[in-house]
């Protein structure tokens, strides 16, 4: 019998388009994962907002409608039925606030769902990070970020052999937050350039004008 023993080597992952996706939703997360993780809480409290109690509007109008009564009643040439309306009226706003109370379960329901939402896109997100860390972009020689060599090849810590000995790999991961940044840059710089051609061309406008 032949016995075949197989090596445990770590084989660096394949480019493709999905690939290529992951990547860049795993640097776009690492970047905005507070402001996603805000709209996708926004999104779910809004689907899973439970309908108004019908209690509770009714009641919201009733009170309104007394209110409306009670400026058109003179307190003192209509003593009896002014006070009348205002003792119903603080009746039903007693019991209005006694619904409000029961219904303030709201609250909690957010905030567990904060914690739902904020909890599967961590460990989403980790697990996105996990699949890309074998994903190399290039390769560059090992002595120009040494020794932040791990820096670049993040998030992986052990290089993938993508590369020969003398080279560092650069991560898919790290060029893609790069870019992400540089664009970010280079997006903010065009706008407050624009915005300060715009108010030269507005000040000298004002100047003509005077």
């Amino acid at each position: 019998k032949k016995i075949f023993q197989m090596e445990d080597t770590q084989k660096p992952t394949q480019i493709s388009i999905f690939n290529i996706i992951a990547v860049i939703c795993s640097a776009t997360f690492a970047i905005y994962s507070t402001q996603i993780v805000a709209a996708i809480s926004k999104a779910v409290k809004s689907l899973s907002k439970p309908a108004p109690n019908p209690k509770v509007i009714a009641l919201k109008q009733k009170i309104a409608e007394l209110k409306r009564e009670l400026h058109g009643i003179s307190p003192t040439g209509e003593f009896a039925r002014y006070f009348k309306k205002d003792r119903e009226m603080n009746k039903a706003t007693e019991e209005l606030t006694k619904l409000e109370a029961e219904n303030s379960s709201e609250t909690a329901r957010n905030l567990k769902i904060d914690t739902v939402v904020r909890v599967l896109m961590q460990f989403s997100a980790l697990a996105l990070l996990r699949y890309v860390s074998g994903i190399t972009a290039y390769c560059i020689p090992d002595t120009i970020f040494w020794p932040f060599n791990i820096l670049v090849r993040f998030p992986a810590i052990f290089g993938n052999d993508t590369c020969p000995t003398e080279f560092a790999e650069v991560s898919g991961f790290a060029l893609a937050f790069l870019m992400i940044h540089l664009f970010n840059l280079i997006w903010k710089t065009c706008r407050s350039c624009s915005s300060s051609a715009t108010t030269t061309t507005t000040t000298s406008d004002d100047k003509k004008t005077n």
